[in-house]
């Protein structure tokens, strides 16, 4: 759990005639990244004939579009694919690729006539105060236009003054402007300076009263043409949108086979297919490679000197927390996975430095509902668009949903310590509290300078690990050397605090400076003079956890704030009572707000900053398997395990 998984490279070698079934199982088993093939290897090989890939690749583009312009439709059905000429012959009984065309061309063609009908009714309505033909408004002299919002009459006054035979009508909400067809530039300009929006009069036989009819049944018309043609598209996607959904998933799967042919040793007789692999998947592997070329191959372990790509191996309760060691950086296969420190750790921090029963419980239900909501997303949302699109733009819809799983067990320990410290959206309930935090300031500063203590030492130690499993005694020595000297200062630094001997009749004084001088003496050894210009950073390291009390505090005092001054308007008329409810309601908001923000950002930053930089080096490559993903096929290991 605080080491990647144990990664070994290998060698498989097999008969060439078992190339398809091998490399479908290797992707389906989803174990091996494979690299490519090493020039050891190479000089065995003949270099035989390529694999041609533009079949499927064209295979692949033409389902990829045919299923875009289908309606995904919910199916359990699974298909089987035993072999590409089964997928070929499958695809091949797919014949709708020319209708499926025709139909949407159609419904582009209904849909451009229905805007433009549309258009021209929004425009027509607006002109029913106009009694005359509207063709008059138009000829080869005259052009007309309709002109509204707050400065039309501003353009047609403008229009009537400045412009030769210029006829203005008005309408009431919009006016119509009639202008000699050579003056429509200048018109245009002066429409752009008074910024005012024109419509131009279509040209149109008979008065408004008898075209809206008109228009209005011929939109009806397209509208039922529409529905027909929808309602056909939409069967033919209920027959074909599975199959034709599976042919996809089962032709990406088979394009990325070729995407690693370069990475495979093709010989005459042989292939050679080299690659990383988890200590635990290499028997999968050995037996895979058995049962698909019965048994002519051969598996060999490379050694090497190459550092291993990084699989992560975490219980299913840290899992979630890789996020956040991922989003730093990715630990080396060769050092340790902080996953499960940073899991346990962060929850803490968050719950004391929001330290609050009531924050705690609105965190929590508010995190359960958002991830209700995102699995579950509603047709329509409440939530303003621009709301929802700022925040998506922010975090995706899965980083969101890691965020508020994430909150979950701080929030949990935030209502425990509001119990303790008895905090409830900053009032207090009739019990005596375990722990005062406003009364109990000192003691608490205290307790966050020994947490800042033990993860300093804590984070020297996991690096003196570390750096003893590279066999690397010099820098192992050094993180000794940061313990004693780290450890020497606290003790003189609590000594000055109590105002303590600090010569040599004091035992503890005379073991910190001892500490100090062995652990800079250590540092000189290991890693050089100038890593003692790091000596203020420790100190100030551990001082920065101070700040977990420090938000704390200052949520416990803005939630007073506010409480006092909803209870010193409760007494008092009708206005100033909403006045305090007001602020209640959005100063408590605000204040949750603002615990969510500093306790996940501080508690964060202290593990990243103050506790990782002593032992976490970071940089490391992903594991990326050679594997396929599927849900409409049915895998070729599934197919064996139902024999």
């Amino acid at each position: 759990m605080l080491k990647p998984s144990k990664m070994c490279k290998v060698r498989l070698i097999a008969a060439r005639e078992y190339y398809n079934e091998l490399l479908s199982g290797l992707q389906d088993l989803g174990a091996v990244q494979v690299e490519v093939t090493s020039e050891p290897a190479q000089k065995f090989l003949s270099g035989g004939e390529g694999f041609d890939y533009k079949e499927v690749s064209d295979l692949a583009q033409r389902f990829r579009g045919l299923e875009s312009q289908l309606e995904p439709q919910p199916s359990n059905e699974k298909f089987t694919f035993r072999d590409f000429a089964q997928l070929r012959k499958m695809a091949g009984s797919v014949m709708i690729d020319d209708r499926v065309a025709e139909i949407r061309r159609e419904q582009e063609r209904i849909s451009a006539e229905i805007h433009d009908k549309q258009q021209k009714l929004s425009l027509v309505e607006m002109l029913s105060g106009f009694g005359k033909d509207i063709s008059i408004l138009n000829s080869s002299s005259i052009k007309s236009f309709v002109a509204s919002g707050r400065d039309a009459w501003q353009l047609a006054s403008s229009a009537a003054s400045e412009l030769q035979d210029a006829v203005v009508v008005n309408l009431g909400k919009c006016c119509i402007i009639s202008i000699r067809r050579e003056q429509e530039k200048k018109f245009g300009a002066l429409a752009e300076k008074k910024n005012v929006a024109l419509e131009v009069v279509p040209e149109m036989h008979g008065t408004a009263a008898g075209i809206i009819p008109e228009l209005e049944k011929q939109i009806g018309r397209l509208s039922e043409d529409r529905m027909g043609i929808d309602g056909e598209i939409h069967v033919i996607s209920e027959k074909w949108y599975p199959a034709v959904s599976a042919i996809r998933e089962q032709l990406d799967i088979e394009m990325e086979k070729f995407e690693i042919t370069g990475r495979i040793g093709v010989g005459k007789s042989v292939i050679v297919v080299e690659g990383w692999v988890t200590e635990g998947k290499v028997a999968a592997v050995e037996e895979l490679a058995g049962k698909r070329t019965k048994n002519s191959f051969m598996l060999e372990r490379i050694r090497t000197d190459e550092l291993p790509p990084t699989n992560l191996d975490n219980p299913a309760a840290a899992k979630l927390f890789e996020f956040f060691i991922r989003f730093y950086s990715l630990p080396r296969s060769d050092e340790i996975d902080p996953t499960l420190m940073f899991a346990l750790i962060f929850p803490i921090f968050f719950g004391l430095m929001v330290g609050d029963f009531g924050y705690g419980l609105i965190m929590l239900l508010g995190s359960i509902w958002l991830i209700r909501r995102l699995k579950n997303p509603p047709r329509r949302s409440r939530i303003p668009k621009k709301i929802s699109s700022f925040v998506t733009m922010i975090v995706s819809p899965n980083g969101l949903n890691i965020l508020a799983r994430a909150i979950i067990p701080g929030s949990i320990i935030s209502m425990v310590l509001g119990i303790a410290f008895n905090e409830y959206f900053g009032f207090q309930l009739p019990y005596k509290a375990l722990f005062n935090v406003e009364a109990g300031l000192p003691t608490l500063l205290l307790v966050a300078g020994y947490i800042g203590v033990f993860m300093v030492e804590f984070g020297f130690a996991l690096g003196f690990i570390n750096k003893m499993a590279h066999r690397d005694r010099k820098h192992a020595i050094a993180k000794i050397g940061w313990m004693l000297a780290a450890l020497g200062i606290v003790i003189f630094g609590l000594n000055v605090l109590h105002k303590a001997p600090l010569g040599p009749s004091s035992i503890s004084s005379v073991a910190s400076y001892a500490m100090i001088a062995i652990g800079i003496g250590s540092v000189l050894y290991g890693e050089g003079s100038q890593s003692l210009m790091e000596i203020p950073s420790i100190v100030s390291h551990i001082l920065s956890y101070v700040r977990l009390i420090g938000i704390l505090l200052t949520s416990v005092i803005l939630a007073g704030i506010i409480d006092t001054i909803f209870i010193n308007n409760v007494g008092h008329s009708l206005p100033l009572v909403i006045l305090g409810v007001a602020i209640l309601v959005f100063g408590q908001i605000f204040n949750i707000v603002i615990a969510i923000f500093e306790s996940g950002i501080q508690g964060a930053r202290l593990i990243y900053v103050e506790f990782f930089s002593k032992f976490f080096d970071g940089n490391g490559v992903p594991f990326r398997p050679f594997k396929s993903s599927r849900s409409r096929t049915v895998s070729s290991l599934q197919l064996e395990a139902a024999k």
